[in-house]
């Protein structure tokens, strides 16, 4: 078997459809979260900055310096479940995959 029918097949296994599909709507659904949230954030400081100033009774920092403190822990969160998902279940499909196809 070359190397590209060993290609097609993994191509064409329903299998890699489902992972990669799976993978797509993951990396999709988080991008969108994150960039939706900075969206936010963009807009909160264009329009409304007087809400970013304003002074909580917590460690004496404004609501701007928490909201962006959430938005950078959030995206590292974020991270992290992608590649917790991608470590664990993407690639236990991927090495069912290859096992299938024979690669």
């Amino acid at each position: 078997m070359t190397s590209s029918d060993a290609l097609n097949m993994l191509r064409n296994h329903p299998g890699y459809q489902t992972l990669v599909q799976r993978r797509n709507r993951l990396a999709f659904s988080l991008t969108v979260i994150v960039l939706g949230c900075y969206s936010l954030f963009v807009c909160a400081v264009s329009w409304r900055p007087d809400l970013l100033l304003i002074e909580p009774a917590v460690l004496g920092l404004t609501t701007g310096i928490w909201s962006a403190l959430v938005l950078i822990i959030g995206s590292w969160l974020l991270t992290a479940v992608y590649v917790v998902r991608a470590n664990g279940a993407f690639d236990h499909m991927t090495q069912v995959l290859l096992t299938e196809v024979n690669v």
